[in-house]
This record gives structure tokens, C-alpha cells and sequence, in this order.
């Protein structure tokens, strides 16, 4: 199976150069990286475009979730196989790619996302706020889904692309250009009974010192987090069973 790894980029110009130095040393389970640059403004684009890899400019930023839907439309139009999303902004160890796309390739899961709180992973600089609103989500998760999940907000994600194909619910949606697409689609996935999902042991790494560690929004971002699980829970739709 191809497997191709995107990266959605704005602004990120301080953390995106050992993002893609990390790419470049290590020995990646997929064929292609695809950066998405999102109306970057710092210098990022530069470094996009001088990077050797497969890009895509979007003129503006329309949000991450918009990034998403141009990144399974551009592996599904090249007939990749298997997507992963990984962030720009260093807190996701492309050394730990294997850990998302393995299960795939043996035939264990056609969905994978990681998990810092399994055995096995981890969260250096893990801010308190986070370490302690996520087991909240978890739980808020279990509620709407009737699932078990350690790590709901975790975004290093591999899944295989034909599951966008059995989707009867509209990926493409403006509402889910923010963060909430990734989130609705987990949603979705875990409600299904056919889509085989995993959670797996990654790192997630914090900058110390305080330093600014994501670009969501506090209250706005938070509500377009959550927002997606309910009206997964409640809008009747999913994926077309498996034959």
C-alpha cells in the first residue's frame, strides 16, 4: 500500500525547520510527504517551497480541517493508499510514524491515532491545563460514542483513504474547516461497526518555559473541538457497511 504523510503549515517558521530536518533523517513508512501551506506570512512558505517536497499554497487560511480535505483529495486523485497527518509545529515525532501506519500495512486497523497516556508514550512538558482537561474529553468522547479512548485529542493519525469513500456524511462541509474535521471523523469512526480502529503509544512534545505550544484559540477553538462529537452523535450518518 502507498502511504503518502501531510503536514499542515502556517506560521510556523521557528518550529518548521527541525520538523523537516527530523523528516529527512529518519527512515519514513511512506512513499511521499505533502506540506499544505495555509496563507503563511513568517517565512514558512519559503521554507515550504525550498523544502524538496510535495506542496500545495493556499492563498489564505482557511483552517486545518480545509487543509485536510485538500490533502485526501490530492492522495486520492495520485491512488495512495494510506494518509497520515502529522503537525508542523514539533510536537510529533516523525520517528514514530511506524507506530500509526504499521497496524494498516498488517491488516490490524484501516484507522490508527496515538495516544501519550498509553504505555509506551509519552508527553514531556505536558501543560496542566491539558493533562487535565483531556481525560475530561475522554470521558465527554465515552458519552456521545459508548467508546473507550486515552488519548481523544490526540492528532497523529493514520488511516486508509478508502474509508472517505464509504462516508455518507459530506467530509467536505465548510463547518469542518477548523479542527473540527479530524475529530468528526473519529467520531464517525467510532460509531461505525465496521471501521477497524486502534490506539497506539506516540510522544507528544511541549516546548518549556511557557512558550506558546498551539495556535487553538481559548472558548472558540475548544467549542469547534467538541462541537463535531455531538452532531456526529446526533446527525444519523456514518459509513456504508462493509460487504
Amino acid at each position: 500500500m502507498r502511504t503518502v504523510c501531510f503536514l499542515p503549515v502556517y506560521n510556523q517558521v521557528q518550529e518548521l525547520p527541525r520538523v523537516l530536518q527530523e523528516l529527512r533523517d529518519t527512515q519514513l513508512p511512506c512513499e511521499t510527504i505533502l506540506l499544505i501551506n495555509n496563507g503563511s506570512s513568517d517565512g514558512s512558505e519559503k521554507l515550504i517551497h525550498e523544502s524538496g517536497y510535495e506542496y500545495i499554497d493556499v492563498p489564505q487560511n482557511l483552517g486545518v480541517g480545509y487543509s485536510m480535505v485538500l490533502a485526501i483529495d490530492w492522495a486520492t486523485e495520485r491512488n495512495y493508499d494510506i494518509l497520515v497527518g502529522i503537525a508542523s509545529n514539533g510536537k510529533m515525532l516523525p520517528s514514530e510514524m511506524h507506530r500509526v501506519v504499521t497496524p494498516i500495512l498488517e491488516g490490524k486497523a484501516d484507522y490508527v491515532t496515538g495516544s501519550r497516556f498509553l504505555p509506551g508514550g509519552d508527553s514531556p512538558n505536558l501543560p496542566s491545563f491539558r493533562r487535565s482537561s483531556i481525560p475530561m474529553v475522554n470521558i465527554f468522547v465515552k458519552l456521545l460514542t459508548g467508546k473507550t479512548v486515552t488519548d481523544a485529542t490526540c492528532g497523529y493519525r493514520a488511516y486508509k483513504l478508502d474509508i472517505m469513500k464509504k462516508a455518507t456524511f459530506n467530509w467536505r462541509a465548510q463547518w469542518l474547516y477548523t479542527y473540527g474535521f479530524e475529530y468528526y471523523l473519529y467520531a464517525k469512526v467510532l460509531q461505525s461497526r465496521s471501521i477497524r480502529w486502534l490506539e497506539v503509544p506516540i510522544t507528544m512534545r511541549y516546548p518549556g518555559g511557557g512558550k506558546r505550544y498551539t495556535k487553538i484559540k481559548p472558548f472558540k477553538g475548544w467549542y469547534e473541538m467538541l462541537l463535531p462529537w455531538v452532531v456526529a452523535r446526533v446527525d444519523g450518518k456514518g459509513f456504508v457497511a462493509q460487504t
